[in-house]
């Protein structure tokens, strides 16, 4: 059952006042521990079902009149804001049009002037349209200060690895690493030493380890690369994931634990559970990998699979970037590339 419709059935039965914020939601009675995946996960229950603290945390912003991430998709609203942090169910008085609210929302029909969006439409608006804001533990600081809007703005918001090397900066880096890539691919077996020699610069940039000394054993996995065939991987993990995207720049993103983190995260944040069946469908391959810092290790709503190490997540990975890359450019009328998608990711990742 949809959390708004569990709500709306607490209400009914007095469970929950009419205004209501999500703290109420998130009390220690309602709090269970739920097996997903073999591993214990926190969850809350609400109505006749379960739900993350992060799912219970959104809904009611993400569906508020006017300000919602769903409402300027273009979708009904369904809770109406009274102030920070209180909502109201929208038109709850109004029994008449109580059993519509879910069904408006979830239709296929046009809505307001709006076709029902596309899952890779979903995540380009979730860029577009929601605040970003992370809390740098590592400096124990917002960042930025203030939430930024607008996928433009969280390209300006990027840094790594401290709050000092922006974008701009970092695109540089990353251009000279191009640029040394293509310099050498169309010889790679004959530069084979020069090519492992760029290798182990990417890794150090990146800040992880040079998974082999072989420069043989690179050259073969650059060339497996290239052909994106899903019954010949290539070698997987965040290292190797770099050097595809730069010897590959306009075909490969970098998929490693920050950016896999923010896919999944934020396809739990647009779809409900039967449209995530559906996006798991199109891209089988997504899914977590294994990381640390800021907000990683998530806990998921749904069932992931384990995308470490796995070539099927970086071509499924690909393809998805592509497409949102696409809907944001159509939509903005701009050239934005895949690595100002891929440094979005990363810190929606953090």
């Amino acid at each position: 059952m949809a959390l708004h419709d569990s709500i709306i059935l607490e209400i009914e039965n007095g469970l929950l006042d009419k205004q209501l914020r999500a703290t109420d939601l998130l009390g220690e009675e309602r709090k269970v521990t739920r097996i997903v995946d073999g591993k214990g996960v926190e969850r809350y229950r609400v109505g006749f079902d379960f739900y993350s603290e992060n799912h219970i945390r959104s809904e009611m912003p993400n569906n508020a009149e006017v300000s919602g991430y769903w409402v300027k998709a273009g979708q009904v609203a369904k809770y109406r804001r009274l102030e920070e942090g209180l909502y109201r169910v929208v038109a709850f008085d109004e029994q008449d049009e109580l059993l519509d609210i879910h069904e408006a929302a979830a239709t296929d029909s046009l809505v307001d002037g709006v076709i029902s969006m596309t899952p890779e439409q979903r995540l380009a608006c979730y860029l577009e349209l929601e605040p970003f804001q992370i809390f740098d533990r590592k400096r124990k600081t917002l960042y930025p200060l203030q939430p930024v809007i607008g996928f433009s703005a969280r390209i300006s918001a990027y840094f790594w690895p401290v709050q000092t090397v922006g974008f701009v900066s970092t695109e540089r880096v990353l251009q000279g690493f191009v640029a040394r890539a293509r310099d050498l691919k169309s010889d790679l077996q004959e530069r084979a030493d020069d090519v492992l020699a760029l290798f182990a610069d990417i890794c150090k940039w990146g800040g992880v380890r040079l998974p082999t000394n072989d420069a043989q054993v690179v050259v073969d996995n650059l060339c497996l690369a290239a052909h994106r065939s899903r019954k010949h991987p290539a070698a997987m993990n965040s290292a190797w994931t770099k050097l595809y995207a730069f010897f590959y720049p306009e075909d490969f993103l970098i998929y490693d634990s920050r950016v896999a983190t923010a896919l999944v995260s934020m396809a739990e944040s647009v779809m409900e559970d039967s449209e995530l069946e559906v996006f798991k469908a199109a891209y089988p391959g997504l899914g977590v990998i294994p990381g640390r810092g800021g907000s990683r290790p998530r806990v998921s709503r749904s069932r992931w699979k384990n995308a470490y190490t796995s070539w099927t997540a970086q071509l499924d990975a690909n393809a998805l970037a592509q497409a949102v890359l696409a809907v944001l450019n159509q939509k903005e009328n701009a050239h934005y590339s895949l690595r100002q998608l891929e440094a979005v990711l990363f810190m929606e990742g953090y």
